[in-house]
């Protein structure tokens, strides 16, 4: 995993960079935009003072103006057509950022100025004092001029001037507005001319959006990478699942750029498999030494039988003594092998139809002779056909009241129960019990408790095992809890969606 979080700091750092290059770009970018659309609005502004000083006739020669001009009309407008010769001016400019403006029809102009490349210096308080200042244009002609100036905005306001003319600068946040105020003798009141800046987008809202951008894609860049992160160990664990199961072998195409993942399962699957040879070797060694064992057995039953009939009675008690201990290791044996191929998985089950009722009379006719001195008592109604391996279940249950038999002081419950999901036997003792912390230990093979249920009892520790192997199989398990009697309670649960689907 160390690729993946260094591939995640990585994001983080580029992420950082970029947003940072991303801001400064961007800023350097929208001042010289401003900047540029502001130099253009000022070059409007000294146009249109310009061209009603020289369509008007007021001067014919302007040195404070940008422009270089051209008058091509020897004959001057009226002033009140001015107005609208400013308006519909026309404006161009040229690859070399310099600009041209031209008055009236574009075939036949009357006014052309052209403004160079590179000149920032504005001399607009000398012009517009000309043009405020003059007596050649009467007041209202000089309103109806102003008011016909796109770039420029006029508003009464109630500040007195000192001057006629008073260049004033107003203060916005972080922005400033040059303008003038005007103050004529011919008005009641003083006029705020400036500017008409039509930038609508505030250079704090670009650096904003720029920086939620930039974030908005490294966030992105993150949570691609916590998916894939995500999704890696969702696959690592459905591998470790399946390993865990018994599969051997991994499956094609891990989603893994690094490896590291790749390693690690295969890593697994290696473990797995050793674990699974051991298994199989220490599985197969225990049934040849179980299947040879069935030889010697046979001898010595044999032996025995064949030496009853030449000893005394003394001896012969001992040769049925040695002949039951025989029998003993024998059924070890048997249990053994049953065990193996239940863990094995080399069973083939057979599911069919079963009366439970009539396999557990059949149970206990056949061990009545251990059972004589014990009340057993039997709850199973009418509906018990359930879906069972008759030989294997039968050996289950025969385990199940067998156990309880050894343990029970007087009596054994045996109740059937079911649903629309599952069948369920329980057999109950009145004996000691299993303390809480044991009733797993019951179940793990040749494990013995040290309690009043001890090797004096009888069996090896196999019959439990047996049990819930046979339970796993039928899809099902065996669970342990306290009788109302006051001892113990074996519960044998099998699923009937798990035999229809075998069965099916």
């Amino acid at each position: 995993m160390q690729a993946e979080m260094w591939r995640l700091y990585r994001h983080l750092v580029f992420g950082g960079v970029v947003i940072v290059v991303c801001c400064y770009v961007v800023m350097e970018f929208t001042q010289i935009r401003f900047g540029a659309s502001k130099a253009e609005q000022l070059l409007c502004v000294d146009a249109e003072f310009s061209s009603a000083l020289l369509l008007s006739g007021v001067s014919q020669k302007l040195p404070d103006s940008q422009f270089n001009w051209t008058l091509t009309s020897k004959e001057l407008p009226p002033i009140s057509s001015i107005p609208s010769l400013i308006t519909d001016k026309t404006w161009l400019k040229f690859p070399d950022s310099s600009y041209q403006l031209t008055f009236g029809e574009p075939d036949a102009p009357m006014l052309i100025g052209r403004a160079a490349q590179g000149n920032q210096l504005f001399q607009l308080e000398s012009l517009v004092k000309f043009f405020l200042q003059t007596d050649q244009i009467s007041y209202q002609d000089k309103i109806d001029l102003i008011e016909g100036m796109p770039c420029l905005v006029m508003k009464k306001i109630s500040t007195g001037a000192s001057d006629s003319v008073t260049g004033v600068a107003l203060v916005h946040g972080a922005y400033s507005e040059y303008g003038f105020v005007w103050q004529d003798k011919f008005a009641d009141e003083p006029v705020y001319l400036s500017v008409a800046y039509s930038d609508s987008l505030s250079l704090t809202l670009v650096v904003v959006l720029v920086v939620g951008v930039g974030i908005t894609i490294m966030l992105l860049l993150i949570w691609r990478e916590l998916v894939s992160l995500d999704f890696k160990r969702k696959t690592f664990e459905s591998i470790t699942r399946q390993i865990a199961r018994g599969r051997s072998g991994l499956p094609k195409g891990i989603p893994d750029s690094s490896g590291t993942l790749k390693e690690l399962a295969y890593s697994f699957d290696s473990m797995s498999s050793h674990i699974q040879r051991l298994l199989k070797v220490q599985r197969e060694m225990i049934n040849a030494i179980s299947h040879e064992l069935r030889t010697p057995i046979a001898r010595l039953r044999f032996g025995l039988e064949v030496m009853k009939d030449e000893v005394d009675d003394d001896v012969a008690k001992t040769i049925e003594a040695l002949e039951g201990d025989v029998e003993e290791l024998n059924t070890l044996v048997d249990e053994v092998l049953t065990y193996g191929k239940l863990e094995g998985g080399s069973l083939a089950l057979n599911f069919k139809e079963l009366c439970i009722a009539q396999l557990v009379d059949n149970i206990l006719q056949h061990n009545h002779l251990l059972l004589q001195h014990l009340n057993v008592e039997v709850h199973i109604d009418e509906n018990d056909l359930v879906l069972a391996d008759e030989h294997h279940l039968s050996r289950a249950l025969q385990n199940l009241i067998l156990n309880a038999s050894k343990y029970a002081n007087s009596k054994i419950v045996i109740t059937f129960s079911q649903d629309e999901e599952r069948w369920q036997l329980d057999i109950e003792d009145d004996g000691p019990g299993i303390a809480f912390e044991d009733r797993d230990k019951v179940f793990i093979p040749f494990q013995r408790l040290d309690n009043s249920r001890t090797r004096a009892s009888g069996g090896y520790g196999l019959g439990l095992a047996i049990v819930q192997r046979i339970a796993f199989w039928h899809g099902g398990a065996v669970l342990i809890d306290a009788s109302e009697s006051g001892g113990a309670k074996f519960s044998l649960i099998w699923s009937r969606n798990q035999h229809q689907k075998t069965l099916s």
